[in-house]
């Protein structure tokens, strides 16, 4: 999962192989004595044969009585054995089996159903895949000492994953690719960063990380400045009248929103900055010595649904004024009352489920088979997402994500377009403001066609070790989405540089 809320994302914003019968498989040279108490036995309603797969708590060492969950699968092939996938949901607070069981695991629940059926796209086709619980407190992670802070999160998660390699030796030398979404745009660069500048502690064959729809720049440049084009880009779908885009458009010229998106130009003309602090949301940089004031929750009472009153609630004093991006959000459901932001397609009568997993999870045969706690498992934790989202971490892009390619690491991003949360409108406007290895931006437009089976199912740009996919038809949970095109994206672009090879036009 992503994110509680629309709103949430702007302070960031789920060994037996799992068949009913034989043996573990064991993951050459990777067990010792103290592993195979973690196989996985056989699971309700799995009839299906699925990779072997490993599960537990692992104790974060030096933390009191803190220990994060994992579910490790192992690849099922030979070639793709060479490759580990490290799997992160974001929130913060969101359980990475989310991912497994609504995404990209070997199994997954189909629409409205209640019991797990095979996934043909599983990531475990294409390497070993560890979904990891964390923070404490998230999933089926547990202990009394939760992190407060992401320097925090980000020591557990590095001391976590010594002891886990303590115990999946061989997995240290796989091809490494940490993946995630949403929160895990934050989450992830960190992590990278406290590896790389630890590698006489913990030195893993880090290839490159993934970020999908992430929280990986300034909150205002991802969320306000980009909301009216985004309309204009929904506008159809969603029959929005245009007083309604236009109000929003006279927004975007009071507050200087118009003359930062001029600037997504492809090469950039030089770096973009957002006038004010837009709707609280516009990181101010400590060495400045400016202290953010506290966002409000939104005041506006009336719905937003006509121009004088988009205006008034665009302004409206306790919002901190030219809050677009919370005023669509309040707007939106006026036009469709099941409006979703993680996938805008989503109807009152075809609504985004992700009961079942949880459900399914929640099982008592379910936790035994796993080595779960003896707890019920929440798709997001609100104790957690409530403490993390009290401090304002430094976007990934300002620094890290720069540093990391300078260290020889790849970054892929990518974002879906019906995603409404994380668009992908900021996401560019934080790529282009970004500089890595000697220059700004994206030199050209990321207008490669990314096509399967003769369908072009997206644009993708590649430069100096960085690259940026725009997902047709795809939501914020772009694997749930469209799983057949994740999969070649991970099989082509992401394990492999023969995806960018490809130049056809559609």
């Amino acid at each position: 999962m992503a994110l509680f809320s629309p709103l949430a994302c702007l302070v960031q914003v789920l060994a037996l192989a799992l068949s009913v019968r034989g043996t573990p498989t064991k993951l050459p040279s990777t067990l010792n004595p103290n592993v195979t108490a973690f196989a996985v036995g056989s699971l309700p309603n799995v009839t299906f044969r699925v990779a072997p797969s490993w599960a537990g708590q692992i104790p974060i060492p030096g933390v009191a009585d803190d220990q994060l969950f994992f579910w490790l699968f192992q690849a099922e092939n030979h070639d793709a054995s060479r490759n580990l996938i490290i799997w992160l949901n974001g929130g913060p607070g969101c359980s990475s089996l989310t991912g497994l069981t609504y995404e990209n695991g070997p199994f997954r629940f189909q629409y409205r159903t209640h019991v797990p059926s095979p996934n043909p796209q599983s990531w475990t086709k294409l390497a070993n895949v560890l979904y990891i619980d964390q923070p404490v407190g998230t999933g089926y992670s547990s202990g009394s000492e939760a992190a407060s802070n992401n320097a925090d999160v980000t020591k557990d998660f590095f001391h976590w994953l010594t002891a886990f390699y303590d115990r999946f030796p061989a997995l240290k030398y796989k091809n490494t690719y940490i993946m995630g979404e949403s929160y895990a745009g934050t989450y992830i660069p960190y992590f990278t960063e406290a590896l790389l500048s630890n590698r006489n502690i913990l030195n893993i064959n880090l290839k490159a990380i993934v970020l999908g729809d992430a929280t990986l720049g300034n909150a205002a440049a991802m969320t306000s400045v980009v909301t009216t084009a985004y309309l204009h880009q929904i506008a159809r779908v969603y029959k929005i009248p245009l007083p309604i885009l236009s109000a929003f458009a006279a927004a975007d010229q009071q507050c200087g929103f118009d003359k930062v998106i001029s600037q997504l130009t492809y090469p950039p003309r030089g770096k973009m900055h957002i006038a004010g602090n837009p709707e609280g949301l516009n990181f101010l940089r400590r060495r400045h010595k400016q202290r953010r004031r506290k966002r409000q929750v939104p005041c506006f009472d009336a719905i937003p649904n006509d121009p004088t009153l988009i205006n008034a609630s665009i302004h409206a004093p306790c919002s901190m004024g030219c809050a677009t991006y919370t005023t669509a959000f309040a707007y939106l459901p006026t036009l469709n009352p099941c409006f979703d932001p993680y996938n805008i397609l989503a109807t009152c009568h075809h609504p985004r489920d992700d009961s079942s997993p949880t459900s399914w999870l929640n099982q008592p045969a379910v936790r035994k088979a796993i080595h779960a706690p003896d707890k019920l498992i929440e798709s997001c934790n609100r104790t957690v997402f409530d403490t993390l989202s009290r401090e304002e971490v430094e976007p990934a892009a300002y620094r890290i994500l720069p540093e990391i390619l300078a260290r020889g690491v790849k970054v892929h991003l990518y974002s879906g377009d019906l995603d409404a949360l994380l668009n992908h409108w900021g996401t560019e406007l934080v790529v282009q403001n970004m500089t890595w290895n000697g220059k700004q931006g994206l030199q050209h437009p990321p207008n490669h066609k990314f096509i399967i089976n003769g369908t072009c199912v997206g644009n993708w740009g590649y430069e100096r070790n960085l690259s940026y996919h725009h997902i047709l038809n795809a939501g914020h949970m772009t694997a749930h989405d469209k799983p057949a095109v994740m999969f070649a994206y991970v099989r082509d672009f992401v394990l492999s540089d023969v995806g960018y090879r490809n130049h056809t036009s559609c």
